[in-house]
């Protein structure tokens, strides 16, 4: 219950004065009422534009240190314009309003003030949890596992030997002496975020799940799952079989759980050499698009210029010069690893911050970063408590980057004319794409349940680590490597970088990849790329780049943002279905299935799993101590 709400109420009236000008005399006043949304509507904007202009400068002239002070001191602002608004908005009765419309934005505007409610120092003990949650994946604290003598991160410099390295044992000791290392530490952390969370939930008068979950429906994604399980239980049998061939019975057992540090391993080696689909289809030959692109004299700014060229194709009013050059910029740290572009999206006038680092995956990744910057310039005539969208933002650029990553669409802008797109080598995609996808999507999912039982109460803290495991067993086909003992959390440091005091991004993340595959669907049937009813190209290489029909219907949603419930707004691109499944994520990938469930039978592999017999105590083992709040 935050995102959407508190995109109008954090940040919205910067002095009492101005809350107080606008409230009426009358509480049934509806013209009043609506002079006070106006005003607010008004200040939310200038304000979020300043902000906006300051956190996309400050990237370029502030240490680390001042960035950081900056944002905090920001924050605690808006919560406490947030907490003062709610209250204000509790002078109108909503029940004498006659207008539906004004009693929907004050039903929404009224319902809470999120996390805010808990004051400064609190916010503090979350800011500060979160902050050294992430700082476990970090820290250079692990032993190399060849010279003790060396210390490493997490991230990086372990992820990039899940990347590389085929030794199960090296794989193991970095997955176990991490937990082992970090186990206490995470808990710690992660109990007081949770602790504060339900404060915060109890105050606002509603669930912790209510607060958590937002818009998302949990037994909607456990239908997805459903969906899904007859795909994933091929491809979670032949992955257990190739780690069979590859590592034999002593490592990995034939009919059990895949071993959660060879599991890590699969999904790090997907894009590269030495994966365990090399043997049928080797990496090399894909096209070597990292190449291609340098080739191609690529630079950052011209992935990013491609990309906006894309939205312009399919009818996006296109971006100034003036606004790429006061609007767009690239980060000036050289030392940025695997970074993130920001995008600053909470009023029409957006900002976006990107990296240097060029090569494919940053090139896609481009689509979706400028999908977000087009859809809230799309909605540039919508006031600030309409002008969220649901998180509508992420599918939408996914739909984009898959069209974007299509044989067709690399062809057509001539990115790789020297390269012939055989049947193997399209396959060689799927499959690659497949394991990323379904294996991301059952590990979002699990991180979105056991949250979910936890808020619920199904489940209680100290029981969380067992509840993880047995949900990990159920949906991925996935067991820890040991026994795992009561000082252990063991969730990957992917969860904890996840977390949020504004919403829950592993929920987030899955929607968005199995929206993503229904919006892609929709697009190349509007565009005349595809057609359930007759033979046709197969869906994964359809491009819907120059359909101006395809940028109609992506426009009519945007421009929607929140004015109406997040069904009705799917219902304009969706309006046969506008429930969130699997359908069109089944079919993408149908070719993949077809072949995983042939390769399973000629090779006599039996799909599902027996019960892990690994133990997982109860987590007692933690320390309490209150936080010092952040100055």
């Amino acid at each position: 219950m935050i995102v959407r709400i508190l995109c109008f109420l954090f940040a919205v009236l910067l002095t009492a004065n101005i809350c107080n000008a606008g409230v009426p005399s009358s509480n049934s006043n509806e013209q009043a009422a609506r002079a006070f949304l106006k005003e607010a509507s008004t200040k939310f904007f200038e304000y979020n534009d300043n902000l906006a202009q300051k956190q996309f400068q400050m990237y370029e002239d502030d240490s680390d240190e001042e960035a950081a002070n900056a944002t905090y001191k920001n924050f605690f602002a808006k919560a406490k314009l947030t907490v003062e608004i709610f209250e204000d908005s509790k002078k109108f009765d909503q029940s004498k309003f006659t207008d539906p419309e004004l009693k929907y934005v004050f039903e929404n505007f009224k319902k809470s003030p999120g996390v805010f409610i808990l004051g400064e120092e609190n916010l503090s003990k979350i800011l500060q949890s979160l902050t050294l949650l992430e700082e476990l994946a970090s820290d250079k604290d692990i032993p190399s596992y060849h010279n003790k003598s060396i210390d490493l991160a997490f991230f990086p410099d372990i992820q990039e030997i899940f990347a590389k390295s085929n030794d199960p044992a090296e794989l193991k000791y970095y997955w176990k002496t991490w937990r082992d290392k970090n186990g206490a530490w995470a808990t710690s952390y992660f109990v007081k975020l949770i602790k504060l969370l339900k404060e915060a939930a109890k105050l606002n008068e509603i669930t912790p799940l209510q607060l958590w979950l937002d818009e998302y429906n949990i037994t909607e994604m456990e239908n997805v799952m459903t969906q899904m399980e007859p795909f994933y239980l091929q491809l979670h049998g032949f992955i257990r079989n190739q780690l069979l061939k590859k590592y034999g019975d002593l490592v990995i057992k034939p009919k059990k759980p895949i071993p959660h540090h060879l599991f890590e391993q699969v999904l790090a080696q997907t894009w590269t050499s030495g994966s365990i689909i090399d043997d049928k289809y080797p990496h090399k030959d894909l096209p070597p698009y990292d190449e291609i692109l340098k080739q191609n004299n690529y630079d950052t700014l011209k992935m990013f210029k491609m990309a906006d060229g894309f939205y312009r194709s399919m009818g996006f009013n296109s971006i100034s010069e003036e606004y790429w050059t006061n609007h767009i910029k690239m980060n000036s740290n050289e030392d940025e690893g695997d970074c993130k572009a920001m995008v600053f999206d909470e009023s029409p006038n957006v900002y976006l911050r990107y990296c240097q680092k060029m090569d494919f995956r940053k090139f896609l990744q481009a689509h979706g970063y400028m999908g977000e910057v087009y859809y809230a310039r799309e909605k540039i005539d919508l006031p600030a408590y309409y002008f969220d969208s649901y998180g509508l933002e992420y599918p939408v650029g996914e739909a984009v980057i898959l069209s974007a990553s299509t044989p067709k669409h690399l062809s057509s802008i001539g990115l790789v004319t020297q390269f012939r797109f055989t049947d193997e080598v399209k396959m060689n995609r799927l499959l690659r794409m497949g394991i990323h996808t379904l294996l991301n999507a059952r590990v979002y999912f699990v991180h979105s349940k056991v949250m979910a039982d936890l808020f619920a109460g199904i489940v209680d803290i100290t029981d969380l680590n067992k509840r993880y495991w047995k949900l990990m067993e159920k949906y991925v086909g996935v067991a820890p490597p040991n026994n795992r003992g009561p000082d252990a959390y063991d969730f990957p440091f992917k969860f904890y970088t996840s977390l949020s005091a504004n919403g829950n991004e592993q929920a987030s993340k899955f929607m968005g990849e199995v929206l993503g595959y229904q919006i892609y669907e929709k697009l190349c049937e509007i565009s005349g790329q595809y057609s359930k009813s007759k033979e046709s190209e197969p869906i994964n290489n359809c491009d819907f780049y120059g359909s101006e029909k395809a940028g109609e219907a992506l426009k009519k949603m945007m421009r929607l943002g929140s004015s109406k419930p997040m069904r009705e707004v799917l219902a304009t691109i969706f309006p046969e279905n506008p429930t969130v499944n699997a359908d069109s994520l089944i079919k993408y990938y149908t070719p993949m299935k077809n072949w995983l469930i042939e390769r399973n039978r000629e090779d006599n592999v039996s799909v599902g799993w027996r019960h892990s017999k690994k133990k997982i105590s109860i987590v007692t083992n933690y320390d309490d101590e209150e936080l010092v709040p952040l100055k």
